[in-house]
C-alpha cells in the first residue's frame, strides 16, 4: 500500500491492527446473544419476520394497484373511443337530416292527418296480384318498345 502522509507509521499500525477472534465471537455470535438475552433475541426474530412480511405485502399491493390502474386506463380508453364514435354518429345523422330537409320537395305535398282520416283497404287475393303483375309487365314492355326512337333510313 502506498501512502503519502507524514504519519506513515501510525497509519500502518492502525491498518495492521486486527481484533482478536474471541472478541468477535463473544459479541456477534447469535447463539450467545440468544442465551444471554432470550427476550431481546425473540423480539428481533419477530421483528425481522414482520418486516419481511410487510415488504412482501407492500410488493403484492403495489403490483395489484398497478395492474388495476392498467385495467382502468384500458377501460377508460375504450370509453373515450366509444364516446367519440357516438359523437361522430350524432354529427353525421344531423348532417344527413339537415341535407334531406333542405333538398326534400315532398314536404309541401304531405298533409298532416289524423287516425279518423285513414282508409283501410282489404288485401287483394293472390290471383289478383298475379294477374296485376302480368298486366303490369305487358304494359311496361309495350310502353318501352313504343318509346324507342326509330332512326330514319336503312
Amino acid at each position: 500500500m502506498v501512502s503519502h502522509t507524514i504519519y506513515k507509521k501510525n497509519v500502518e499500525q492502525f491498518q495492521k491492527k486486527k481484533l482478536p477472534i474471541g472478541f468477535v465471537n463473544s459479541f456477534f455470535s447469535s447463539k450467545q446473544v440468544q442465551r444471554r438475552f432470550p427476550i431481546q433475541a425473540a423480539l428481533h426474530i419477530v421483528l425481522d419476520g414482520a418486516l419481511v412480511g410487510l415488504l412482501a405485502t407492500v410488493a403484492i399491493m403495489s403490483s395489484v394497484a398497478l395492474h388495476s390502474q392498467y385495467l382502468w386506463t384500458k377501460s377508460f380508453t375504450k370509453l373515450e373511443k366509444t364516446r367519440d364514435l357516438n359523437r361522430r354518429i350524432l354529427e353525421s345523422t344531423s348532417i344527413l337530416e339537415s341535407y334531406l330537409s333542405k333538398n326534400q320537395n315532398l314536404s309541401r305535398y304531405l298533409v298532416p292527418t289524423k287516425a279518423e282520416d285513414l282508409v283501410y283497404v282489404d288485401r287483394p287475393s293472390s290471383q289478383n296480384i298475379r294477374s296485376l303483375g302480368k298486366d303490369k309487365f305487358k304494359r311496361k314492355f309495350s310502353e318501352r318498345i313504343s318509346s324507342l326512337l326509330v332512326k330514319p333510313g336503312y
